[in-house]
């Protein structure tokens, strides 16, 4: 690569600070590079210690071992020339090239006494950090709930039913507060400014609703007949609000709806703008009378952070928000300040875009003596069109501060390096021509240094006319479209000569939906790598070990063990699969041992086969670890070899060879059991945060098509891009609460808060440019080629450039391509080489108890538990401690004549979904129709009959006439230690105090025996709201709607305190007693119990 004029400047201005705007493709990293050769060899440097006097701060660590590398290689080719770069070379050691986080972790670590911290102290990478975050907020939450009941309060107002969905809420927060460089106290004093700056009071309300109502009347008067105001005069909302009829509960959702239906017309603008002012005044009364909310959001924040610091201290660890801070504040203290600022010489910023305004301050105690960066030592190098990581708290105003300060101080403009080594001409005039419209004056232009033989280089692909088919949603089925156009578009180049494999990558905008893309590069026969895949759990492979996992875990898992037994570890066709559902007994596994005679010797031979292994491994379960579990089953049938056979085998492998090492890690970590290494599975899973990638099967170079996200490719460039998804949209922003750095925290508070909006504008406008910056990077990746792939409405990237294009700058692709025949060169094993012995039992030592052995300490408890404790304490045991699961498999069944019927309960979840969704008004079919069809469950007539009664009868019981009511409570009774937790169907509040309502869809036989075997389930209830809100309960009921009986519960004072006594009482049995023979069967107990064989050998 040629040096030019620009390049040279910014390599030998050593002697002032200097900002330099480096375009994509540039050459910065030769600049950086070249720079710091060059002050080695010019710079002011203290003999012997030049290399450790330099500062070089790399955004990822891959970078820094790149910038290392080239260095040492501009060093070596410098050995003839004197010694000292030998010594240089040998010094490279102690260079100070790292990122902002090593940076301040070596600050840390020479001055832990002065930071008061461990010097032993240990980082918590991002995902450990998360981890930690989350648990701590959690717990915090559970225990505010349990002493504060404004917490209660506020997550109604919020409509937050789920502690999960509160705790990303404060989490979203705490980062964005931490990376802004400001502290707590500092978003409260700016919150509290806005809030306590609204002058207006509950006083002014009246006097802002007649003038609502009156401008309203005014604009029906005086605007078109069919226009929204007029419109506007049957709908409910404005009648009550118009003839003063509606409550104090309903007021503010029908001025949202009165809001949201505010018509247009340039006449009456003027009134128009008034009657919005007049709304918003009367939402900023709404937002000033829960400044409560407010002030409880942030004491929780700063209590998360006491508690997080905490939990940090007790191990040792900081994350990289407090490497920052820390260092930050160390660099207050003027000796330590001064000792960095005479070892620090020069400091070099790299991808300065990306930083926040906590690292901006610490760069500038370094760089500033008497005045603002009057040391003249800051280089920063960056390009503000490339930053794209505002998700992660970097802040491209800081950017231009900065360059602002160092041009002032320096009398100097920033450098602007233009001249492109990346893309070729066509490209290049393409991304000038999109990006000079989108970005503006702040745009500058790249020139170009390669020149293509091509007219044309940019490829745009599209289809009209789709004809979408049934099955598929619009944009399913382009999506789907689309990934077969690109991958025959790829197949294509390749046979043409035009390209290799390996030239190829797709870039997407997040990686939600490239499975779709990987699906049809496999049905081309295209090899490829997804390096920001994070599928791994959604692998089949992975998904058939997860699978035989848990149906040796739970026998009575219906779906798990059908997986097991589709897969290649057994290979039972659909038809035998067919025949074992519909002979099932009890569970799948027992109907192994059936004699279906529809099934096949050779499909009998597999049955006998899973059995065994079943059999084999529910014993071992409970004596092994997860991994050695893992490991003989894959063994056992020859999992790795059948996967060998596949012809994405090798990937598939690898990937469970990587389960392997998380089982291992889970063992290491860990003594608990295999549901409980399944449990941890789940959480990750639905977490919704899973970063874990597929193993890694190919190098870097090797020819195959890659496919990652935007972000991932930030420094990178491929031949030929692709960027699929153009089309793809925005999902809607739900959050509740939002962070502005100059204006504080923003609470949702109804649908409507006008300091909410505001923030959020500012928001959007801000995410609205970085998606032209991630658009600019994804397309300046590109050398030789750019496709984009087009389909779908216009939205997203699409929207924003379908204006801006010049048909002479690209081609479109609209054509179809068949798919390649796979050939088979598969061949039959000899089943005689899957011949195994039968399993031999007396092997296996006999089990005897170990003191110590099998003990469990709950943490919590559901209501579950408590009454199965109360029914039987020995099934409480076999269920709870030796984890043998008792529940049903919920599942519906289907009779000979193609009707369908549900369990019990089944039947019992659908009724109550029902109950908790239903309001007046509803059409109670449709909603139970699609209620039974969530289910996946076919909604017949003959099923409608089956589960109409019971929603009949509870309509016939339904009433409205509550201040307040709620369903489907979740709550978390704190009890000792432990908590217990549990879901109330219906509360209803009037006058201060609770009715609780509980219903059961059981069969009425014996009315009272049931009575008798809720009543701790509704007294549990009743503890449960009484200590949590501190209401009053002045009813409990249980409705059967099987009958339409209605049984009060007694929640007198001292029925509740008896059975508050009881659940200590439960709490501390189980928590002390490990034995079978301590807990006692039941004296009723009912020969329909599966337990009931456990019970006869005492």
């Amino acid at each position: 690569m040629m040096r030019v004029d620009e390049q040279i400047q910014a390599i030998e201005t050593i002697d002032r600070n200097l900002a330099v705007n480096a375009g994509a493709g540039t050459g910065k990293t030769k600049v950086l590079t070249e720079r710091y050769v060059y002050i080695l060899e010019n710079g002011d440097l203290e003999k012997n210690k030049e290399v450790e006097s330099i500062v070089a701060i790399t955004f990822t660590k891959k970078a820094t071992q790149e910038m290392k590398e080239r260095i040492r290689k501009a060093i070596r080719e410098r050995f003839h020339e004197d010694k000292k770069w030998q010594r240089f070379y040998n010094d490279m050691e102690k260079a100070n090239i790292s990122t902002i986080h090593s940076f301040c972790g070596n600050i840390l670590r020479d001055n832990a006494l002065k930071a008061n911290i461990d010097p032993m102290f240990t980082i918590l990478d991002e995902e450990e950090g998360d981890r930690l975050l989350k648990d701590t907020i959690r717990d915090v939450l559970v225990r505010e709930l349990e002493n504060n009941k404004d917490l209660f309060n506020m997550m109604l107002i919020f409509g937050i039913e789920r502690i999960d969905r509160l705790t990303y809420e404060i989490r979203n927060i705490y980062y964005k507060v931490r990376n802004s460089g400001y502290s707590f106290e500092d978003v409260r004093k700016r919150t509290l400014e806005y809030l306590n700056g609204i002058t207006l009071t509950k006083d002014d309300l009246s006097r802002i609703l007649e003038g609502i109502k009156e401008k309203f009347l005014f604009l029906m008067e005086n605007t078109r007949k069919n226009s929204k105001f007029n419109k506007l005069k049957t709908h409910m909302e404005w009648v009550k609000f118009h003839e003063g009829t509606y409550s104090q509960m309903e007021l503010y959702s029908i001025l949202e709806h009165l809001y949201d239906n505010i018509g247009s017309d340039k006449k009456q603008k003027d009134s128009i703008e008034a009657l919005k002012a007049y709304l918003e005044d009367a939402f900023r009364i709404r937002e000033k009378e829960f400044t409560w909310c407010y002030e409880l959001f942030i004491n929780l924040l700063e209590e998360v952070d006491r508690e997080y610091s905490r939990r940090k201290d007790e191990m040792g660890a900081l994350d990289y928000e407090d490497l920052q801070i820390l260092v930050l504040e160390l660099l207050e203290d003027d000796s330590v300040r001064k000792e960095y600022q005479n070892k620090y010489r020069y400091i070099m910023i790299d991808e300065f875009q990306d930083t926040n305004e906590l690292q901006k301050r610490i760069f500038y105690k370094l760089c500033s003596s008497e005045s603002l960066l009057d040391r003249n030592n800051l280089f920063i190098v960056g390009d503000p069109k490339q930053s794209i990581y505002g998700f992660r708290g970097a802040d491209l105003d800081v950017f231009y501060e900065v360059v602002k300060d160092i041009e002032r101080i320096s009398g100097n403009n920033a450098i602007d390096l233009s001249l492109n080594f990346r893309s070729v001409n066509t490209i290049i005039d393409f991304v000038n021509n999109i990006f000079s419209s989108l970005m503006g004056e702040r745009y500058t232009p790249l020139k170009d240094y390669y020149k293509s033989p091509n007219n044309i280089d940019v490829e745009i692909i599209k289809k009209d006319n789709l004809e979408i088919p049934e099955s598929y949603t619009k944009s399913e089925y382009e999506y789907y479209v689309e990934s077969r156009l690109i991958a025959g578009r790829i197949k294509e180049l390749v046979e043409e000569g035009t390209f290799e494999y390996k030239d190829f990558c797709l870039l997407f905008r997040s990686g939600t939906q490239d499975y779709i893309y990987e699906d049809a590069l496999r049905e081309f026969n295209i090899p490829y790598y997804n390096v920001s895949g994070k599928g791994f759990f959604e692998t089949q492979e992975i998904k058939d070990l997860i699978n035989a996992l848990k149906a040796i875990s739970n026998r009575y898992d219906t779906i798990p063990a059908i997986g097991f037994l589709r897969s290649p570890m057994i290979g039972l066709s659909d038809r035998t699969i067919y025949w074992l559902l519909r002979n099932k007994d009890e569970s799948v596994y027992d109907t192994l041992k059936k004699d279906i005679q529809y099934i096949d010797e050779d499909e009998r031979v597999k049955v006998r086969k899973a059995l065994e292994i079943l059999d084999e491994f529910m014993l071992k379960k409970d004596l092994y670890g997860v991994s050695r579990i893992l490991k003989e089953l894959i063994d056992r049938t020859f999992y790795k070899e059948v996967l060998q056979f596949n012809p994405l085998g090798r990937q598939m492998i690898l990937n469970v060879e990587k389960l392997m090492d998380i089982c291992r890690e889970f063992d290491r970590t860990s003594t608990n059991s295999l549901e409980d290494f399944l449990d941890y599975i789940e959480e990750i899973k639905n977490s919704g945060e899973s970063n874990e990638s597929k193993a890694k099967i190919y190098s870097e170079d090797a020819n195959v098509v890659k496919l990652m996200t935007i972000h991932k490719s930030k420094g990178l460039q491929f031949p030929v891009v692709i960027i699929p998804q153009m089309s793809k949209g925005k999902p809607n922003d739900r959050n509740i609460a939002v962070f502005h750095k100059d204006l504080g925290l923003g609470l949702r508070i109804g649908r409507i808060s006008p300091f909410v909006r505001s923030i959020k504008d500012d928001i959007a406008l801000r995410e609205e440019e970085e998606d032209k910056r991630i658009l600019y990077v994804a397309m300046t990746r590109a050398e030789k080629r750019l496709i984009l792939g087009c389909l779908g409405n216009n939205r997203g990237f699409k929207k924003m450039i379908s204006d801006l294009l010049d048909m002479n700058q690209v081609t479109y692709i609209d054509k179809d391509y068949e798919k390649p025949e796979v050939a088979n060169h598969m061949r039959r094993i000899d089943k005689k080489l899957f011949a195994s012995r039968r399993f031999d039992y007396s092997r296996f030592p006999l089990i005897r108890y170990v003191q110590g052995f099998n003990t469990r300490t709950f943490q919590s408890f559901s209501v579950s538990q408590f009454m199965d404790f109360i029914q039987c304490r020995r099934r409480y045991f076999l269920k709870y401690y030796g984890r043998l699961p008792l529940d049903d498999v919920k599942e519906y069944k289907v009779s000979k004549t193609g009707s369908y019927s549900v369990d019990g309960i089944l039947k019992g979840n659908i009724i109550h979904r029902f109950c908790q969704h239903y309001s007046k008004g509803q059409d109670a079919k449709e909603l139970l129709r699609q209620v039974v069809n969530s289910y996946g469950i076919p909604y017949t007539e003959e099923l409608e009959k089956e589960l109409y009664r019971y929603v009949e009868n509870y309509l016939d019981l339904y009433v409205e006439d509550y201040e307040e009511f709620y369903t489907e409570r979740e709550f978390f009774l704190k009890i000792g230690d432990t908590y217990i937790r549990g879901i109330i169907d219906r509360i209803n509040i009037r006058d201060g105090k609770c009715q609780i309502l509980d219903f059961k869809t059981n069969k009425i036989i014996d009315l009272n025996s049931l009575r008798l075997k809720y009543e701790p389930q509704i007294k549990l209830y009743a503890n449960a709201v009484r200590k949590i809100t501190g209401m009053e309960i002045n009813k409990a009921q249980i409705i059967f709607l099987d009958t339409k009986d209605v049984v009060d519960i007694d929640v007198s004072e001292d029925s509740l305190n008896k059975s508050m006594e009881s659940i200590v009482e439960f709490i501390d049995f189980v928590n002390n007693n490990s034995k079978i023979e301590q807990y006692e069967k039941s004296k009723s107990c009912t020969s329909g119990c599966e337990y009931s064989v456990f019970c006869k050998y005492d």
